[in-house]
């Protein structure tokens, strides 16, 4: 690939990633702005026909869902979902900036610039950090979720002995991250070639 093409392309992801920030900016504004009013409006939230997914489970309630659902719980757990959720966006805004950061020597036809390898290393601390907790997140959030139903009254029939819930959290923060740690020793080994390079010129 050519410098003048390398450079438009990453003139071009530049402004793509630009325009997303900027949505998530806004998702992250709305979601907490729903916040304030689940916590005062909650129980008015409350469908008539409400629905309960439970993995792979999605449990379909008729009539009032009010004897099996304590409202409280019910909205500590709609509001612990939007924090996560708030977290995840930071998170991708967060890792979105230094991936613009990232590319702004390359948008001049630098891509081994002295730093890259360490901005690069710092993408994958961020993502390895922000994924963490926003998984806990959401997985704490699931538990409330479940158990402001009670799902014993839900599930009552003599054949059932008990029931147990399984929540896994997902590791793919972790794969990337080992990805991007990689990738950052790449580039400070090409930064070393570029700094010996201009050294002999």
């Amino acid at each position: 690939m050519n410098s003048e093409k390398f450079i438009k392309t990453s003139n071009v992801i530049d402004r793509i990633l630009k325009i997303l920030q900027g949505f998530l900016a806004a998702c992250v504004i709305v979601s907490a702005v729903f916040i304030p009013l689940i916590a005062i409006f909650g129980e008015k939230m409350v469908v008539d026909e409400p629905h309960l997914t439970v993995g792979e489970v999605t449990l379909r309630l008729s009539g009032d869902m009010r004897q099996y659902l304590n409202l409280s719980g019910f909205r500590t757990s709609m509001i612990i979902a939007l924090l996560s959720g708030i977290v995840a966006l930071a998170v991708t805004w967060l890792c979105l900036r230094k991936v613009r950061e990232i590319l702004s020597p390359m948008k001049e036809g630098r891509p081994f610039e002295k730093g890259t390898g360490n901005r690069i290393r710092e993408l994958a601390l961020l993502v390895l950090i922000g994924g963490g907790i926003a998984e806990v997140g959401s997985a704490v959030g699931r538990v409330f979720g479940i158990r402001a139903y009670n799902i014993p009254a839900l599930i009552n029939h003599p054949s059932i002995e008990g029931i147990s819930f399984n929540i896994t959290i997902r590791l793919w923060f972790v794969v990337v991250a080992v990805v991007l740690f990689f990738l950052s020793f790449v580039f400070r080994y090409g930064e070393e070639l570029q700094r010996e390079s201009d050294e002999t010129l």
